[in-house]
């Protein structure tokens, strides 16, 4: 065996691994340019609502644009790679979503607890449908549980448009010219940024 060989194997397959790791998306936005999701926006503080045995968290419809981050990079930058929501409209409407009974009562206990990053995860989940009314005797309760988490956002994939086909052209043709040597020419020089980055992160640590 040509142990020679053993370092230019080991560099070919972290090279492999690092593309897997970190890649250019601007295609992705181009494409997103040309769409419009309609999406729900939590936000503290929250307003319950409850009619009969049935709670009702109320959220913001918003008509909205989803960005990607340039790079996506799970290895320098992975606190940034979520895509983050712009709202393109105004006059939102309030809506109400059905929630879980056992959740409601946690909101209302003195030493509940609740994120809302969770409460998006229960609404996604659940699949209920939201109402732009509230039912007949509904009454606004006091939460007085801890809600941690300032806003949250998603879409409803089923409310979202498709981009035209001039806009898929453009965002193919980016990915081709600009992603894909964008992509390989990061992961070639992640080896020599990551001392600076490594030493960033041990500075801000300190």
């Amino acid at each position: 065996m040509n142990y020679r060989c053993i370092p230019q194997a080991g560099f070919v397959a972290v090279m492999a691994f690092l593309s897997s790791c970190a890649y250019m998306q601007t295609h992705k936005n181009i494409e997103e340019a040309g769409r419009q999701h309609t999406g729900y926006h939590l936000t503290n503080p929250l307003k319950l609502y409850r009619a009969g045995g049935q709670y009702y968290l109320a959220a913001e419809q918003q008509q909205l644009r989803i960005h990607y981050p340039i790079v996506h990079d799970s290895i320098f930058l992975n606190e940034n790679n979520d895509p983050t929501f712009t709202s393109t409209g105004s006059g939102n409407p309030m809506v109400y979503f059905p929630i879980s009974r056992g959740t409601g009562e946690v909101m209302l206990r003195q030493d509940g607890y609740v994120e809302l990053n969770t409460l998006k995860g229960e609404l996604q989940d659940s699949g209920a449908t939201c109402s732009t009314t509230l039912p007949g005797g509904a009454t606004e309760c006091r939460i007085q549980a801890t809600v941690q988490g300032d806003s949250a956002t998603w879409i409803n994939p089923e409310a979202s448009t498709s981009p035209g086909i001039g806009t898929t052209i453009l965002s193919t043709l980016d990915q081709v010219v600009i992603d894909w040597p964008g992509t390989v020419l990061y992961n070639a020089a992640i080896p020599f940024m990551a001392p600076f980055v490594f030493f960033h992160q041990f500075l801000t640590e300190e």
